[in-house]
């Protein structure tokens, strides 16, 4: 991947040429590709004499690439953040204070409040938010139907998850596709211990009675239960593959995935609420925005673009496709549009009994330390309890 100079291909600004602005986003599929391409040519056309040019990587590497892209002389002008990680990187950014977003002609008040919130380090906002939303259950309708099973309705309980997994496994098929990613397993601790790995003051928990139990509980729907098969050391979305190709009945993940899910699934897809557990049900719900570097030769017009890309017209369109549940309250109907029928009880309902995303101000750094050292304890080869006191003893070093 090659990443210009944020004011290449043209004179630059006030000299009548074409100005470019470098746009580095994620993109796990050339499906969700083309939906940022078609943001980039939104931009483009929504603003005179500018070029929005779009560069992406699949979800582990652009954390690996971002880094070192994002201070180097070539970084590009406008990238992508979670809101989990976006406290790391904020001296390598520009503050969207006043001033910033008077140029831009953003105005925050058309935005979720909760999402542009998360959106701000110390105080100080630095990325403009283009989604939101909570984790929920992904599952395969035919499965469900040829084993003769009922379908997970809201107001199911774990045990209730754990005996539709059994009743969809067997001939090579797992009930529930579980996963290495540390964001895809916080997600079940609201219903499980009705908190999250990291607390309110956004230190790291994970060692606690609770958390062990939850994570014994987790993997043991490999061992014990046995309705989720062995994983792989891999930083792949292994758990969306699996459920796409038919291997797995159920999986967790957000709203973002619908274009995904429904480009490429060739079965009936349906949603549901996480089970609820001991916790009380609930998960987690996050949120992605973009931001503006410090090194942009050209941020007036970078700020031009970042109001294009989470412009109206954009964020009705990345509704429409299933891309995103708008951060802008007025464009959040139009995911429904595309979205399967049932997710217009479900995303409402997840939302309302969601908590906020935390995390500590090295989560990019730690998500990965979790990786390394998850696949054994999910296996059932190394210890959940002792996993997290190691866990917890090196994040953050």
């Amino acid at each position: 991947m090659a990443l210009a100079g944020c004011s290449g291909g043209g004179d630059g600004p006030g000299d009548g040429g074409e100005v470019e602005v470098d746009w580095f986003t994620t993109a796990g599929s050339e499906a969700e590709k083309a939906v940022w391409e078609e943001v980039a040519s939104i931009a483009s056309e929504e603003n005179e004499g500018l070029t929005v040019s779009l560069s992406t990587a699949a979800w582990p590497d652009y954390w690996t690439k971002l880094p070192t892209v994002i201070r180097g002389n070539g970084a590009p002008c406008v990238a992508y953040f979670q809101m989990a990680r976006l406290a790391p990187f904020a001296p390598s950014l520009m503050p969207l204070d006043d001033a910033a977003l008077e140029t831009a002609g953003i105005d925050t008040s058309e935005f979720d409040s909760s999402i542009i919130d998360a959106m701000k380090v110390d105080g100080e906002l630095y990325a403009i938010p283009y989604d939101l939303g909570p984790y929920i259950m992904y599952y395969n309708k035919d499965l469900f139907e040829s084993a003769g099973a009922p379908v997970p309705e809201a107001g199911w309980t774990v045990e209730d998850f754990v005996e539709a997994g059994k009743a969809v496994t067997g001939d090579g098929v797992y009930g529930f596709s579980v996963s290495q990613n540390a964001e895809r397993f916080n997600a079940w601790l609201p219903t499980l211990t009705g908190e999250l790995l990291v607390n309110e003051d956004y230190e790291l928990d994970a060692d606690n009675a609770d958390v062990v139990e939850a994570l014994e509980w987790y993997a043991g729907l490999v061992g014990d239960e046995q309705i989720a098969s062995p994983v792989s050391s891999s930083t792949q979305d292994l758990e969306q593959q699996a459920f796409l190709s038919g291997n797995a009945a159920m999986y967790v993940d957000g709203p973002w995935a619908m274009v995904n899910l429904k480009e490429n699934a060739p079965f009936e897809l349906g949603t549901v609420t996480m089970p609820v557990g001991p916790g009380g049900g609930g998960t987690v719900v996050g949120g992605s925005g973009f931001a503006i570097t410090k090194t942009c030769a050209n941020p007036d017009e970078a700020l031009k673009a970042l109001a294009s890309i989470t412009g109206a017209e954009a964020e009705e369109y990345l509704g429409e496709t299933g891309r995103a549940f708008p951060a802008r309250t007025a464009q959040q109907p139009s995911w429904y549009g595309n979205a399967v029928p049932d997710a217009e009880e479900t995303l409402p309902a997840a939302l309302e009994s969601g908590i906020g995303y935390r995390a500590t101000p090295t989560w990019v750094e730690d998500a990965v330390l979790w990786q390394q050292g998850i696949v054994g304890v999910l296996n059932g080869d190394s210890d959940a309890e002792q996993f997290l006191t190691d866990f917890q003893d090196s994040a953050g070093s």
